[in-house]
């Protein structure tokens, strides 16, 4: 007798469903104010009414190399435990020491926060900020699990994966990173995390950064942006940073935008296109307007 044949028919048959089964769903689809419904936002810069970071999905931030997708990544993340979302931090390329000092500089805005700021830092972190400590490449079954770990065990809302290249690090390897992205989607549906993917752009053939990227210009296989939920990219103004080197008292210089910050898919929301902000290099801080004063993050107890 044909088992599987059998299994098929009754697995096709099980999953033929009458629409009135997902009511409950559908309420929640439009019930704002419901607890399980929250989304999170970045608060912190005028991408707070534009983009949601919803449960299940995945987002994928992109920028060429050296242009601070990661710490602009970090402030968004500030944002989410401010919000009392609990995150898990999988940097892979910066030691824990270290993603904690830049994240303290941001949260206090400035360059040196006092020993009694970092205690109350640290204190603030306990059950919002979680750091998976492992230096250097990971396996992507070893990704998996941890993400997975953190929703089962600790109830995480947030996972970051910093980066892709430290987990399938070659461009070749395009049937590897199309099944880590499969899995990735996954992983997000069936525990309601949404999961932030760091992916690199490909340098321009001129070596010419002066252009922002795309999501066509992300590194690797296209099922990086395909599959992702949500893609944003990254990018520093570098020839304003060459301008002012040159000649700090360039007011034209001073006038432009330090960064370019771009929603380039956006797959269950309404915005799509790119915002401009400004940087406070003490702080490491993002901010909307150049006149802006870049204050502290009020820590509050849960």
């Amino acid at each position: 007798m044909d088992f599987s044949a059998y299994e098929r028919s009754t697995e096709c048959k099980a999953k033929v469903r009458s629409a009135s089964q997902w009511a409950d769903e559908l309420y929640a689809e439009f019930a704002q104010d419901d607890e399980s419904t929250r989304v999170s936002i970045m608060g912190s810069t005028k991408l707070r009414d534009l983009i949601e970071f919803r449960p299940g999905e995945v987002t994928c931030w992109a920028g060429y190399s050296g242009h601070r997708k990661s710490m602009f990544l970090g402030q968004a993340v500030l944002d989410f435990s401010a919000d009392g979302y609990r995150t898990l931090l999988a940097s892979f390329e910066m030691l824990p020491r270290m993603t904690l000092a830049r994240m303290a500089r941001q949260v206090f805005a400035c360059e040196r926060p006092t020993r009694l700021a970092l205690e109350q830092f640290s204190e603030w972190t306990d059950e919002r900020l979680w750091l998976f400590d492992h230096f250097g490449r990971a396996t992507p079954s070893s990704v998996i699990a941890v993400t997975r770990y953190f929703a089962e065990h600790l109830h995480g809302h947030h996972v970051v994966i910093d980066s892709m290249m430290m987990v399938v690090g070659s461009e070749e390897s395009m049937d590897e990173q199309k099944q880590f992205m499969t899995d990735l989607v996954r992983v997000a549906q069936e525990t309601g995390l949404h999961l932030h993917l760091v992916a690199h752009c490909r340098k321009p053939a001129s070596g010419d950064e002066n252009k922002p990227p795309t999501k066509y210009d992300v590194r690797g296989s296209s099922a990086i942006t395909d599959q992702a939920h949500n893609v944003i990219t990254v990018w520093a103004n570098k020839e304003k940073d060459r301008k002012l080197a040159e000649d700090p008292q360039d007011t034209a210089a001073r006038q432009l935008p330090d960064a370019r910050i771009a929603v380039e898919k956006q797959r269950n929301g309404r915005f799509e296109g790119a915002v401009k902000l400004w940087f406070h290099e003490p702080s490491m801080r993002f901010f909307d307007d150049r006149y802006q004063t870049v204050k502290p993050y009020k820590l509050v107890a849960l």
